[in-house]
């Protein structure tokens, strides 16, 4: 059972930052629509992260997914076979080094180089154009979230006026500011506008901020930051620091809020684990394996992995900044001269942020995201508030925020008490920008499926003129709450 426990916890220590966010809803045959009477913005979707996009050897007889994905038979002889190495040489570095190996051939295609470059040929397939030039992809619609989100699309604006950036999320968020931009520009040239609306999903959300930031806002009506980490994460922060820890609470947490908690029997179980023990001696277990470790996983592969990976340096918060290029690069700082530098110039466009982030006459911008889910609980922050994927406080621009199942207190007072949800758990008093933030309880990661309240809220942002605060429309308040559906109710 120790054995096992260990395999789970070294997947998920590699697996915690990178869960697509996949749709809720059986994805239905996409209707491709042109609108010619629609005179306003065009629409450009700037997609979130997803390891199914990276492709091997793109449109070449060769091509193949570079991410293998996690296959059950696989996985269990992987586990079996590390088992049967570390017990005939009974030493757990060996059965460590088995899972690496199976990790690593799943995996391996997706790593960089020391200077952040793509290791492989890896790439993403891209969509320059407008989409109403690509009608097969509608014809067999993925079953991702943002393609839902482009469906919605095509049917309001018309798919001529509708851009979709898909791209290789691992990379140089500079790069793809310069990519934004030349897709931003056909845009406007193609439908003879002045300015485009755009809504940034997830990973999106630093790389329009990096081209808000090296661009400005000049061709830009309107951005909608949709389960965004325009701010960062604390997982990669912490993991960059080495800060791999179980929490007893935390774990408990994910138990309950992700793996069937809601089944009346599945729920008695992990109440009964936790009142008997169970679940903190699972975490006191996991917390030995990564301490003894810890090490090996990071010098034989996350290091060369996703520690290469100038995206994931662009999340590292300003106040550990210097302590994950500490724990990562010491020592080596030669090797990856290059994605320090780039790391360097990312914690510049963070202390920018509202300088250039900022509202006026001609250029307006929205934060939504969800809370009231457990994300991954291997961090040192894993236990803080979250929409299952990513940390809420973050996303909602550093909200003061009450970790998962729990209150701010029955003492706790807001500084502004209109900015405090009502079940007492979010506070935006304090957040980068609380007048145009909203905070979802219950709602997943990107949460915007095609006919769902959820999306009529985020095409109507969209689609206003103007400027739109929380207290703009009374049927979209500052917090709601979503059912599973994501059906959007007051509180």
């Amino acid at each position: 059972m120790k054995k096992i426990i260990s395999l789970i916890l070294a997947l998920t220590l590699v697996f915690c930052s990178f869960i697509p966010a996949y749709s809720a809803s059986e994805t239905e045959t996409a209707v491709l629509r042109d609108t010619a009477e629609y005179d306003g913005y065009p629409f450009l979707l700037v997609r979130g992260m997803d390891m199914n996009l990276l492709t091997y050897k793109l449109g070449t007889d060769e091509e193949e997914p570079a991410f293998k994905g996690v296959k059950a038979g696989e996985l269990i002889g992987a586990l079996l076979k590390s088992i049967a190495k570390g017990i005939i040489h009974w030493d757990l570095d060996v059965f460590t080094m088995g899972v690496i190996e199976y990790v690593d051939d799943i995996l391996g295609r997706v790593a960089c180089n020391p200077n952040g470059t793509t290791k492989y040929d890896v790439s993403v397939k891209e969509y320059p154009l407008a989409m109403s030039n690509y009608p097969e992809y509608f014809e067999n619609l993925p079953e991702d979230n943002e393609s839902e989100i482009l469906k919605t699309a095509t049917e309001v604006f018309g798919a001529e006026n509708v851009y979709y950036y898909a791209y290789d999320w691992r990379l140089d968020p500079f790069t793809h500011a310069d990519r934004i931009n030349e897709y931003v520009q056909r845009a406007l040239s193609e439908t003879g506008k002045d300015k485009i609306n755009i809504v940034c999903a997830s990973m999106g959300g630093i790389m329009t901020e990096s081209y808000l930031y090296k661009y400005g806002h000049e061709s830009v009506n309107r951005v909608v930051f949709l389960s965004s980490t325009f701010c960062g994460t604390y997982v990669t922060t912490d993991l960059f620091q080495g800060k791999a820890r179980i929490d007893t609470d935390a774990l408990y947490n994910f138990l309950m809020l992700r793996l069937g908690g809601d089944n009346f029997l599945l729920g008695a179980l992990y109440k009964a684990l936790y009142k008997t023990g169970a679940v903190a001696g699972i975490a006191k277990l996991g917390n030995k394996f990564i301490e003894r470790e810890i090490d090996l996983v990071y010098d034989e592969f996350l290091r060369d992995s996703f520690g290469t990976m100038p995206s994931l340096w662009a999340l590292c918060l300003p106040d550990g900044y210097d302590a994950d290029i500490e724990y990562m690069f010491s020592g080596r700082e030669d090797k990856y001269a290059e994605l320090i530098r780039l790391s360097g110039q990312y914690q510049e466009m963070a202390a920018a942020r509202n300088d250039f982030l900022q509202e006026d006459d001609d250029f307006f911008f929205e934060v939504i995201a969800s809370y009231g889910n457990a994300n991954i609980p291997v961090y040192e922050r894993g236990g803080e508030n979250g929409d299952g994927t990513l940390e809420s406080g973050p996303m909602l621009g550093f909200a003061t925020i009450a970790k998962t199942n729990e209150t701010l207190g029955d003492g706790y007072t807001a500084k502004n008490p209109e900015r405090l949800s009502p079940d007492n758990v979010v506070d935006l008093s304090d957040a980068l920008y609380p007048e145009v933030t909203w905070a979802i309880y219950g709602s997943p990661h990107v949460a915007c499926n095609y006919g769902t309240d959820y999306s009529d809220f985020v095409f109507w942002i969209v689609s206003c003129e103007g400027r739109v605060t929380v207290d703009t429309n009374p049927d979209y308040p500052q917090f709601m709450r979503s059912s599973s559906q994501m059906e959007l109710t007051k509180y």
